[in-house]
């Protein structure tokens, strides 16, 4: 990370300044510097674009003080984020994007959190096509990375309470138990 420090001092400062605690600052450019560090290493601008440019897709800056939302970015490799789609679909979180560094973009509202579904694809041509595809069935895009496409649709909302369950017999409610029948191989 000694090449060209003025970049990565500047990226440090503008990632303090969009809230990034300066521990964590500290260790991103470190990792960004180790991985285009070494001799011969290329300008980090030229490899990264302008400090300002990556400090705001790294850090989009901090939630208004009146924000509702809550925002969070997490990763997955292709084995797994199926599933953790379900399962934070199923908890009210709503996938906005995917970043550059191929971190799903998250918001929920923990108010009233709305349920999603999603569904991954592989797509390697035309992307307009099967987003228009999709669509028929409420699939709307929610981000892209390498080959990889998501979709998001609301899913069906879940009441907040279970249903009832339902009433007993009346033979039950008088204490006695209903004759079950059990079958046996036995004759």
């Amino acid at each position: 990370m000694t090449a060209h420090p003025a970049y990565w001092d500047e990226l440090t400062r503008l990632l303090s300044a969009r809230g990034l605690p300066p521990e964590h600052a500290a260790a991103t450019v470190a990792e960004l510097g180790a991985h285009r560090g070494g001799p011969g290493s290329p300008d980090p601008a030229d490899a990264f674009g302008p400090a300002a440019e990556l400090a705001r897709r790294l850090a989009p800056g901090r939630a208004a003080a009146d924000e509702r939302f809550e925002i969070w970015r997490w990763s997955a490799d292709t084995y797994a984020d199926e599933t953790l789609l379900d399962r934070f679909g199923e908890e009210g979180w709503e996938v906005e994007d995917v970043d550059a560094l191929g971190r799903f973009v998250s918001r929920r509202d923990p108010e009233r959190p709305r349920h999603w579904e999603y569904r991954r694809e592989v797509v390697s041509g035309d992307r307009g096509a099967r987003d228009a595809e999709l669509a028929h069935d409420g699939w709307e895009p929610c981000g892209t990375w390498v080959v990889y496409a998501w979709y998001k649709r609301p899913g069906a909302e879940r009441p907040e309470t279970p249903p009832p369950a339902p009433a007993e017999s009346g033979r039950e409610r008088a204490g006695e138990r209903a004759r079950r029948r059990w079958w046996s191989r036995r004759r």
